[in-house]
């Protein structure tokens, strides 16, 4: 898991490993390591597997080794 600038000043640090392999456990284990990452701070967000934005990030599952990114949704004009 990779935190852009906004986030890494709320984790405190740039990436964490996570053990996760699903958007759901994703957030929950984020917000009991760093309870300073609220869900009002993530869900708001759009989720990057391997370099690709997920629409629906609830239905995505991952691997262990997929790399995570969370980035600000870009909104449609």
């Amino acid at each position: 898991m990779c935190f852009n600038a906004s986030l890494e000043k709320h984790a405190g640090c740039a990436s964490l490993h996570v053990v996760a392999l699903n958007y759901r456990a994703l957030l929950e284990e984020l917000t009991q390591r760093l309870p300073q990452l609220t869900q009002e701070v993530l869900t708001p967000l759009a989720l990057v597997i391997d370099g690709e934005i997920v629409q629906e990030p609830f239905l995505a599952g991952f691997s262990a080794e997929a790399e995570l990114h969370f980035i600000e949704k870009i909104a449609a004009g």
